[in-house]
């Protein structure tokens, strides 16, 4: 099993040119694909001021892959819009994501798109597959390989086994307060909800809440921050690998 990650700009596609008109504009791929012919897409996009919305939804509406674009939601505070995308890549190009799953290669996170290009990274069978992906690619756009490499599954299963024991390991009022914090938004960013809200509907005062919160996140964190420190340890690595080679 390989990892591979690319970035593309894909010609013809409204993600080349949708920062030519709308520069600050990043954009997440949250899913994507086709029925009877129409290729379906959800995009998270962010940076969108709100006098920006209409003309963004509208610009996507009018390319010339697109059948239809409409707006789903929009968080005003986080400038953040979701819309939905309908193609029928009646040209020369298509969906990136065609190439890939007809090549067996399947994405492990959403696509983003900035700066004119997709961003992608999946996971491939053998260095055949890979190949045979990467010339189809060259013919729909530029095409840059970021990393080729076998991914550290047993790695991440391990971390994820470390983080649930981690979260076992909470006391059940920890876990409580922790839960309703996250539902409640005080880690919203910006917070919805202030330590004092939460403790207004606990039994405990603010002081031994916050403790709950701040031994819980503590727990949690450590645990993560571990796994930070590995993968920055791998990719450290790898950089000075390809220095030297270069």
């Amino acid at each position: 099993m390989l990892e591979y990650t690319f970035r593309i700009r894909h010609k013809g596609c409204w993600t080349e040119t949708v920062n030519d008109t709308f520069p600050n504009v990043t954009a997440t791929i949250v899913y994507s694909y086709r029925l009877l012919g129409v290729s379906i897409t959800m995009v998270e996009m962010t940076n969108v001021s709100e006098d920006e919305i209409d003309p963004l939804v509208a610009w996507l509406s009018d390319h010339e892959v697109m059948t239809d674009a409409q707006l789903i939601t929009y968080d005003p505070d986080k400038h953040t819009a979701l819309v939905s995308l309908a193609g029928d890549y009646n040209t020369d190009t298509e969906p990136v994501l065609n190439v890939l799953l007809r090549n067996r290669c399947f994405p492990t996170v959403p696509a983003t798109v900035s700066s004119g290009r997709e961003y992608w990274t999946v996971l491939a069978s053998d260095h055949e597959r890979v190949t045979q992906t990467h010339e189809e690619l060259e013919r729909m756009g530029s095409v840059e390989v970021d990393s080729l490499k076998r991914p550290g599954v047993d790695r991440m299963l391990t971390g994820l086994i470390d983080i649930k024991q981690a979260v076992q390991d909470l006391s059940p009022r920890q876990r409580e307060i922790l839960v309703r914090a996250v539902e409640e938004g005080y880690y919203d960013s910006p917070r919805s909800c202030r330590l004092e809200d939460l403790a207004e509907d606990d039994p405990a005062n603010t002081s031994t809440v916050g403790e709950h919160l701040r031994r819980s996140e503590a727990k949690i964190l450590t645990t993560v921050a571990k796994q930070l420190q590995e993968t920055g340890s791998s990719e450290e690595g790898s950089s000075r690998r390809r220095r030297a080679k270069s």
